[in-house]
């Protein structure tokens, strides 16, 4: 991929100022998931500047992703943060460099012929023809969870779609390409950085398109989905027709979601016998497990960053008599499977939980456990890696 070259461009950008009502969804470290529940048809229609007001609403330091700061690929600074405005919706704002590789030429002499994703039939993107943005090859920081954003953590993969936003446009746009992995040593830059985007997402944008004098410095805002069904199909020769067919329906579905019309989480336990719902917020948490918020929860929260060493345990699980119980656990284990360690009073077994397919679906696994008469600590860990995100136990 190109490499950026540090330039002035016009910082541009006027904020769009129409409000939105209240926002959702929360940056997780470690993914996970739990019972689908699709978000009912809506008929209201969302304007670009209303959905952006939304994402600016969201974009706070509860919902935030990364826990260290990402660079700005035309400014150098490192003051980029990745926020999760929706279920399964992941938004930035940094500049924009532009990327000119693929099957189209270019006189970019930092141009390469590959991309890393490809269109339907197995050709390169061409940057001139198909509006795509850049993410990190890998994760800098060769840790999991990784610190800084990273996209196969979050259920992102090749032509997953994107609305783009620059001072009054919006645009979709598609993942096309990653930005130098930490293998490759020869470019000053790294996949630290967001921001960098092809010749015709910058021309639709009203972007200086030129890979070696054009890009702008900030003020481009990027919402990515997350979703299995936001994988845009097509060719060279027709992907940017194709993504911009999804920009209206991409600004309903996500106005709504913030709006508040995703249909609520159950909170009431499953009918059967006595069980007890336990939330997972309510458990004891040490070593780095946090709380976030989770619009498709059981209580709006989840835990995140459960497990290299970070522990939930959960006290006072209560059973009239002593025996064997069937424990449901409500998770999120998106972009990969994960195992936890789940200690009954002291005794121990390896659960594996499956990879769950994006932000907005809880999903529920049994597990079998020996329970006593009275009070009873159940604990989740995993000492050498990450474990699900955990919504509640019911048991």
């Amino acid at each position: 991929m190109s490499s950026i070259r540090m330039r002035l461009a016009v910082a541009a950008a006027a904020a769009l100022a129409l409000a939105v009502p209240l926002a959702v969804g929360n940056a997780d470290a470690a993914p996970t998931s739990t019972t689908a529940k699709a978000a009912p048809v809506t008929a209201t229609s969302y304007t670009p500047a209303q959905v952006l007001a939304g994402v600016q609403k969201n974009s706070t330091a509860a919902n935030q992703v990364n826990s260290k700061p990402h660079i700005n690929t035309m400014t150098r600074s490192q003051n980029v943060n990745v926020y999760q405005v929706a279920p399964g919706v992941y938004s930035y704002t940094s500049g924009m460099a532009i990327d000119t590789d693929g099957s189209d030429p270019d006189p970019d002499p930092d141009h390469q012929g590959e991309t890393t994703w490809e269109d339907s039939n197995g050709q390169a993107l061409g940057a001139h023809r198909v509006p795509f943005y850049v993410l990190g090859d890998d994760c800098w920081d060769e840790k999991s969870p990784c610190p800084h954003f990273f996209y196969q953590e979050h259920g992102m993969s090749g032509r997953k779609f994107a609305l783009m936003f620059y001072n009054g446009k919006v645009i979709g746009s598609i993942f096309g390409d990653t930005q130098t992995a930490n293998s490759q040593t020869t470019s000053d830059n790294d996949s630290r950085e967001l921001g960098e985007a092809s010749v015709k997402a910058a021309q639709l944008l009203g972007i200086p398109s030129s890979g070696t004098t054009g890009g702008v410095d900030n003020g481009v805002t990027v919402v990515m989905f997350s979703g299995s069904k936001w994988v845009v199909n097509g060719t060279n020769s027709n992907l940017n027709t194709n993504t911009q067919a999804l920009v209206q329906s991409a600004l309903d579905s996500l106005g709504a979601s913030m709006d508040g019309g995703s249909t609520p989480p159950p909170t009431d336990p499953p009918p059967g016998g006595g069980n007890a719902s336990y939330e997972a917020e309510a458990s004891t948490l040490a070593g780095g497990t946090t709380i976030t918020n989770c619009a498709h929860c059981s209580g709006g929260k989840k835990l995140s960053y459960l497990g290299n060493g970070g522990t939930a345990t959960f006290n006072n699980v209560t059973k009239s008599a002593a025996g064997s119980y069937t424990m449901q656990v409500s998770f999120m284990s998106v972009g990969q499977a994960r195992t936890a360690v789940v200690t009954v009073n002291g005794v121990k077994q390896t659960v594996s939980f499956p990879e769950t397919p994006d932000y907005n679906t809880v999903v529920t696994k049994d597990v079998t456990v020996q329970l006593k008469a009275g009070n009873n600590t159940i604990q989740f860990s995993n000492p050498s890696s990450g474990a699900p995100n955990l919504d509640r136990i019911v048991v």
